[in-house]
């Protein structure tokens, strides 16, 4: 059963061929816009424990906003890696989606990750307007 380890916030994030995970201002917690309404880049990064002979997880990106909740944003698969805690079956993979948010109004925003159609994590954000 696929389970999410953990998933940051960040301004940019990439999984490379060899599965390592980079991210750049992650646990991003306030976007700041000199006017709104306004459109930030973001990113979701994190790692899922999986089973070695698992099917693929459904990961899934939802947003919540001032205005109402949006259920889908972006979807993907992903595979299990190499087994990394050998006799367990157990094995990770890293995931990186970028998103494009529209920020209408100052207020809370999160963006809700889900893994095979459960929520696993909500990442919190608040817009306000620098100008």
């Amino acid at each position: 059963m696929a389970e999410l380890d953990y998933a940051v916030l960040a301004d940019f994030a990439r999984v490379d061929g060899d599965g390592t995970l980079t991210v750049v201002g992650a646990h991003r917690a306030v976007v700041l816009a000199p006017a709104l309404p306004a459109q930030q880049v973001l990113s979701v990064a994190g790692r899922v424990w999986m089973g070695r002979r698992e099917p693929a997880a459904q990961l899934s990106l939802g947003a919540m906003t001032p205005d109402g909740d949006i259920p889908v944003v972006a979807e993907w698969l992903l595979e299990p890696g190499p087994e990394q805690l050998e006799g367990t079956g157990r094995s990770s993979a890293s995931f990186a989606v970028t998103v494009v948010a529209p920020l209408p109004v100052p207020g809370g925003y999160g963006l809700v990750l889900s893994v095979n159609g459960d929520v696993a994590r909500t990442l919190p954000f608040t817009v306000a307007a620098s100008g």
